[in-house]
């Protein structure tokens, strides 16, 4: 009865995307070795739902079962990593990926374990911790961290502890995270060389970047170049809200406070860049946003990391990195993603082990994607630097200690739904500010007040 309640409520739920997170892992830097491990089984290909399986062998009777977000583009890299695990324990671990988006992950994840197709632990963004544990489709990992304190020690005392309260739920622990993401300004440094421009301040003003977009708005050879390309994502336009002391709700997920006097100003700067003063694109949904900064169509953009992949492929070294404007304050913003031991686990001692190499050191330098930021300290700062580029990198994770997590309530998929429409609406089609506002904030207290499922997979009415 529990799981027929878990799939029926997950099934009218999933709507996720992959703002918060940055992205997948489909492009991890190369561990620069060419041993491949042996596989537990052959390569194996689901054509109803091109699920992609792949693994390491084990000498054991254990092997565990790994769910990844991803096409199984970087399964090689992530066998050559987890043959390290393997070698050590003698478990072997399948690593389910699966396609598509965070709606589709989960849909499917939830399906599979409703059928008795069990998951042992799984790679969770921000978007699903919430949900995660109100479903019960995670357990927490307390017990494991008791019986191992200086294993488990090892990995998170080089954690920011706001990142730990993440996945801290009534002071238990379900997940070792992995990576992060914050947003960041990016600039094109060679548009800013030719309009007399450096990078900032890491304090700059509203004003400042309103001169910003005004001289960096040009005709180029016929063509125009616009100063900015204003976020046009959850995870980006909450960046630009906080640091003017809005947010979509409040930080107990009961209230939305989008249409805030700080939120309307923020909403409404935003259409006046593209449809006042013509310092930005109106956004396009088949349109690159991180192309045209690279192609030198637009100056600034609002990203995380994950755009590192998209320079790397272009060979784009021209290209620097600070915060986001201070429109009333400095308030950094983060999204990331984590490891959870599943309840359903038939190993759970095993898995959570797992789940701990992966967020190690030793796991981290290997594989983690150039577009991520690793959640230990001295992890990100050896390897973030590495590729010399973008210029200042290192803000990418130095506000760890400060940034606020996104927010991502149990509601979250029908409230990022409804934050997209809002974005279009005022963004593409020009909508009232404030009466799109007032409209979205009745509709989302709407989504918030729903009962959610408690610990055991019941619905609180």
């Amino acid at each position: 009865m529990k799981r027929k309640m878990i799939a029926a409520v997950l099934a009218g739920l999933m709507v996720f995307s992959l703002a918060a997170c940055g992205g997948t892992k489909e492009n991890p830097q190369d561990n620069g070795t060419d041993t491949t491990p042996d596989k537990a089984e052959p390569e194996e290909q689901d054509a109803e739902d091109s699920i992609v399986k792949s693994g390491t062998k084990g000498g054991g009777d254990v092997t565990l079962r790994l769910a990844w977000l991803g096409t199984g583009q970087d399964k090689e890299t992530l066998d050559k990593c987890l043959q390290k695990y393997t070698d050590k324990t003698g478990i072997g671990v399948e690593t389910v990926y699966i396609p598509g988006s965070w709606t589709e992950y989960f849909t499917k994840m939830q399906t599979m374990i409703a059928g008795g197709d069990y998951i042992d632990c799984a790679y969770v963004a921000i978007e699903g911790f919430e949900m995660f544990v109100d479903t019960g489709m995670a357990a927490p990992i307390d017990d494991w961290i008791a019986a191992h304190k200086d294993e488990y020690q090892s990995t998170v005392n080089d954690i920011d502890q706001n990142i730990m309260d993440k996945v801290t739920f009534d002071g238990k622990v379900y997940a070792i995270p992995e990576e992060w993401n914050n947003v960041v300004t990016h600039f094109n440094t060679k548009l800013l060389e030719e309009a007399g421009l450096s990078v900032p301040a890491e304090n700059w003003t509203k004003d400042e970047f309103l001169d910003y977009c005004e001289k960096l708005t040009k005709e180029k050879d016929g063509v125009k170049q616009y100063g900015v390309y204003v976020p046009d994502y959850y995870f980006g336009v909450e960046a630009w809200l906080y640091n003017n002391g809005a947010a979509y709700m409040n930080d107990d997920f009961t209230e939305s406070t989008i249409n805030s006097p700080e939120s309307v100003e923020v909403f409404q700067l935003m259409q006046d860049l593209i449809h006042k003063y013509g310092y930005a694109p109106i956004p396009e949904k088949n349109v690159d946003a991180i192309q045209q900064l690279i192609d030198g169509n637009v100056a600034m953009g609002f990203w995380g990391r994950w755009p590192t992949n998209n320079y790397n492929a272009n060979s784009f070294k021209d290209v620097a990195v600070q915060y986001i404007p201070s429109f009333s304050e400095n308030q950094p913003i983060w999204g990331g993603g984590g490891i959870f031991t599943m309840k359903e686990s038939k190993h759970s001692e095993e898995a959570t082990s797992l789940a701990n190499y992966i967020g190690s050191a030793e796991f981290i330098k290997e594989f983690m994607a150039a577009g991520a930021i690793p959640v230990l300290n001295s992890v990100a700062k050896e390897l973030v630097p590495e590729l010399g580029y973008p210029e200042n990198n290192q803000i990418f994770y130095e506000s760890a200690s400060t940034a606020k997590a996104v927010h991502s309530p149990v509601q979250y998929p029908e409230c990022e739904a409804l934050v997209s429409r809002v974005i279009s609406d005022i963004l593409v089609n020009k909508a009232d500010v404030q009466s799109t506002l007032d409209a979205a904030a009745e509709e989302m207290n709407s989504y918030l007040m729903r009962p959610k499922l408690d610990k055991a997979g019941q619905l609180n009415v």
